[in-house]
């Protein structure tokens, strides 16, 4: 494919809001240049909260070098008209980026060109508009700006007038770090029109802290956090869980996703050991489990699922749920692949679907949890298991983090 140099410069450009990536240290860009780059994509993730690419660039008289890009958030992503079938592991794409101060290969993402040839800007306005009239700088971060003290006598009501937001509530454009990819689509689940819409009673509330019920003295009969039995693996499966334990029983730490700080996800956040706070809306249920802090939300509100082109593929999939009697089922794909486990020796694929029926028993204390998976790529048919939860009291989910040099230290090999 030929790229022509002039189109590079003219179309790709840098539009960032003014929070975008605030998470991230914005410092170690350049952001007074930009530099461009032709290569072969080796890995894209299209996942919250960044765009990630690596691609190979191979310039003459040099050895081939990846460089690592790092792009914005996907609901500002799918403003520019961009998704995961944008780009894809293989093609050779040119990238317009503000370098790293180290020297090092790699950037902040302005804009790409794909391998069809369709440019893509950071805002999905039309680019040659942009590159006219609006482009905009990104601001440095405040720690390297000196301090300017603000007006005499200005009062907190005063500096909140003057930076008072044009409109309020905030209609959401998708550009806030971590928006959902239907952001500015439909309603939010909080959204107060979508909370006080007429809907029929529900049969019960899970609002409260539960505990999980490890059943430790029959493990061998039910897998405590764990599934039994074991449906039939697929070959390739079962080698893997072959080989997990077999390393096992030498006592190695073998392969195991949560030493390096990934998240358990589904189904392991709802079979783990300690609290699971749970907080009910008419809209949602929301999620904290004490395992790590990880986050899950149960949709009730009758949303679309996103399409397959915008998914942010994560640990915990997406969850929609519905009432059937006094029943509550809940219907979960959407995920990853990447380091996600079903349990010990057994991972998941993107394929992966989970359909959970929740029911309430012994005045409302015993949360029943029905689970039935299916994963082609690593067992046949359904896998099918009863769980449960029972609430307790005068307990609190607290903060909970993955430290990974702590994983570090921790005994074993």
């Amino acid at each position: 494919m030929t790229f022509n140099p002039r189109l590079i410069t003219t179309v790709l450009f840098l539009v960032f809001a003014g929070n975008a990536m605030a998470h991230h240290a914005a410092t170690v860009f350049d952001r007074k240049r930009s530099i461009q780059k032709t290569g072969t994509v080796d890995k894209f993730i299209y996942r919250n909260p960044h765009l990630i690419i690596n691609m190979s660039v191979n310039e003459p008289g040099k050895e081939t070098v990846t460089w690592k890009i790092e792009g914005q958030s996907i609901a500002a992503l799918k403003r520019m008209g961009f998704n995961r079938d944008s780009i894809h592991t293989g093609d050779k794409i040119t990238v317009k980026m503000r370098p790293l101060r180290s020297g090092e290969p790699g950037g902040l993402l302005q804009g790409l060109i794909g391998a069809d040839g369709k440019a893509y800007s950071m805002d999905g306005t039309d680019l040659q508009e942009n590159y006219a009239k609006k482009e905009r700088v990104r601001q440095a971060a405040p720690g390297l700006m000196a301090y300017v003290p603000p007006p005499a006598g200005e009062t907190w009501q005063m500096r909140e007038e003057k930076t008072r937001p044009t409109e309020l509530p905030i209609i959401s454009e998708g550009l806030a770090p971590g928006d959902h990819a239907t952001t500015g689509v439909a309603a939010g689940a909080l959204d107060p029109d979508n909370l006080n819409k007429r809907r029929a009673p529900t049969p019960f509330d899970m609002t409260g802290v539960w505990q999980y019920r490890g059943e430790d003295d029959y493990r061998a009969n039910y897998g405590s956090y764990e599934f039994k039995p074991t449906p039939e693996l697929t070959p390739k499966a079962a080698e893997y869980n072959k080989l997990y334990q077999e390393k096992a029983k030498e006592g190695v730490r073998f392969d195991d996703p949560a030493t390096q700080c990934y998240p358990a996800g589904m189904p392991r956040i709802m079979t783990r050991y300690g609290s699971l706070m749970m907080l009910q809306h008419p809209t949602a249920i929301f999620m904290v489990s004490r395992l790590s802090n990880e986050y899950r939300v149960i949709y009730l509100d009758g949303r679309a699922r996103i399409p397959e082109s915008n998914l942010d593929r994560n640990w915990g999939g997406e969850s929609l749920g519905h009432w059937e009697g006094n029943t509550l089922v809940v219907e979960t794909e959407g995920f990853t692949d990447e380091n996600h486990m079903i349990q010990a020796g057994i991972k998941a694929s993107k394929k992966l679907k989970m359909t959970e029926r929740y029911r309430m028993i012994n005045d409302n204390n015993t949360l029943v949890m029905e689970l039935t998976m299916t994963d082609p790529d690593n067992w046949v048919g359904e896998w099918k298991h009863v769980k449960f939860r029972d609430r307790v009291l005068r307990s609190d989910v607290r903060e909970a983090n993955c430290i990974y040099s702590d994983n570090l230290a921790l005994p074993g090999r």
